[in-house]
């Protein structure tokens, strides 16, 4: 609180009078409040007083609505940081946060209390709008859930007991089929690497050969190498964003095995390897993430499809399953902590329907086979 003598641009004796209030329960909210023109010293401490009521009462309102909504998505932020929280990647959280301040940034000074489920049904319109997918927008719904849960339990979300969120669906989204490169496709690609002296070759095939992440291979060390017993430990991955080694996605260290193949490309990429402590090269691109621009760029060039790095693993899964290998033993090589993610590729395979159809007997008891072929002898003739 203050009063203040001050001189008008006449040269008139005024004063003005000047009221902060700040919350006890949330210092995150104050009220400031301001009087110019008294032109008595009484009349300024009559306005004071007034103020200092209206300042007060705001301060009850804002109290009773709680925190902004951006005060509330900075706690959860400084939650997820905090040892409390439920075990997340660095990664994670990061997105989480900034995902959310990137798509309600204009939600940020509102009490978080009166966004309604309106304003989320408009938020994803327009990420629908902007070309997000469903998947995008449903993990959108998910940390806002989360956002409001963790702000009704802190009481910095006051006046409401249900996020907005709840109730919100989304239609279904048309599955998309994966990219993925057949047996002939795979070969021409690495031929043509080859042939051309890529020094995306061995990165590529060993990708091919392991079903190994991109960070995995990036990492991957001589030391990792156990030419003995014909084995490849996976037990790290670098990653990009964080320009750090890790451990790997699911956690756990594997054991990939060593083909023929495999030992062969192995022995040839170590005769250029001199001290290298890493197996792989270390190409610029790679370093910076730009390791699926530049599988694209060269699948088009050689008119392939374009796929993306992380297809190479898809194209490693998916070979094996055809060529027999159990669904388990699978899993264990490529490091999935399920066989949820296994159906996927076994879908891509088509071994489960192989075959399914040919216990069909629809038509007419006639040799359907040899009536065509005589059709088109027939055909040939008289052209």
């Amino acid at each position: 609180m203050a009063i203040r003598e001050y001189q008008s641009d006449t040269g008139e004796k005024l004063w003005k009078a000047y009221i902060c209030v700040r919350s006890k329960v949330n210092p995150a909210i104050r009220v400031q409040r301001w009087k110019f023109g008294c032109k008595t010293l009484k009349l300024a401490e009559r306005e004071e007083l007034k103020l200092m009521r209206e300042c007060q009462s705001e301060v009850l309102t804002k109290e009773a609505k709680g925190s902004a909504w951006g005060t509330v998505v900075e706690a959860y932020a400084n939650y997820l940081a905090s040892p409390q929280a439920i075990s997340l990647h660095e990664t994670t959280r990061h997105d989480y946060v900034a995902t959310i301040r990137k798509h309600t940034l204009s939600w940020w000074p509102r009490p978080a209390c009166e966004i309604s489920q309106m304003d989320l049904r408009e938020l994803f319109a327009q990420l629908k709008a902007q070309g997000f997918s469903i998947s995008h927008q449903k993990k959108m719904k998910i940390v806002i859930q989360k956002i409001f849960v963790f702000g009704m339990e802190n009481k910095l979300i006051r006046g409401i007991n249900q996020s907005p969120a709840v109730g919100i669906r989304f239609g279904r989204e048309e599955e998309k089929k994966p990219e993925i490169l057949t047996i002939v496709e795979i070969r021409r690609l690495l031929e043509e690497a080859r042939k051309l002296e890529s020094p995306w070759y061995p990165v590529w095939a060993l990708a091919l050969l392991t079903g190994m992440r991109n960070g995995e291979l990036y990492s991957l060390l001589w030391t990792d190498i156990d030419w003995s017993n014909n084995a490849i430990t996976v037990s790290k991955s670098y990653n990009g964003r964080l320009k750090c080694v890790k451990s790997t996605k699911a956690g756990y260290w594997r054991t990939v095995p060593i083909s023929n193949e495999l030992k062969a490309l192995l022995r040839e990429i170590k005769t250029t390897a001199g001290d290298r402590p890493h197996v792989l090269p270390r190409m610029w691109k790679w370093t910076i993430g730009f390791q699926a621009g530049e599988l694209r760029k060269f699948c088009i060039g050689i008119g392939l499809p374009s796929i993306r790095f992380h297809a190479l693993r898809a194209c490693f899964a998916t070979q094996l399953i055809r060529n027999g290998v159990p669904p388990i033993q699978l899993q264990k090589i490529c490091g999935w902590r399920d066989l949820k993610t296994m159906q996927r590729y076994i879908r891509l395979a088509g071994i489960e329907i192989e075959g399914a159809t040919e216990t069909l007997r629809v038509l007419p008891e006639i040799d359907v086979a040899n009536k065509a072929a005589a059709m088109f002898t027939t055909e040939s003739e008289e052209e």
